[in-house]
């Protein structure tokens, strides 16, 4: 570690964190709350859209996932993949020191 980072202390053991198994109520709490329109990931498939909209195979796939990871307590590698897109800032857009990156 550098001088200008610290280690995170490990969480107390006694707090009151839930770690029941996520339930479909939850999953299609945090899903309604999705705006939509917003751009899909580097699969192009997955939009709010889809998950609002996908059904009851969508919501029990996105629980079962999300448990996976709790579980285990590690995502799934397509889970670290990403593309940079560029996006123009003011003035030449010719020269990539006027772009900004986003990743999806």
């Amino acid at each position: 570690m550098s001088q200008d980072t610290q280690a995170i202390p490990a969480a107390p053991k006694d707090l009151p964190i839930n770690i029941d198994p996520i339930t479909i109520d939850e999953v299609l709490e945090a899903v309604k709350q999705l705006k939509n329109g917003k751009s899909p990931g580097f699969d192009h498939a997955i939009t709010p859209e889809v998950l609002k909209y996908g059904g009851q195979w969508v919501t029990n796939q996105l629980r079962n996932i999300c448990n996976d990871i709790f579980e285990n307590q590690k995502s799934p590698k397509q889970f670290n993949t990403n593309i940079i897109i560029p996006l123009p800032k003011k003035g030449d857009r010719t020269l990539m020191t006027n772009c900004r990156g986003i990743s999806l």
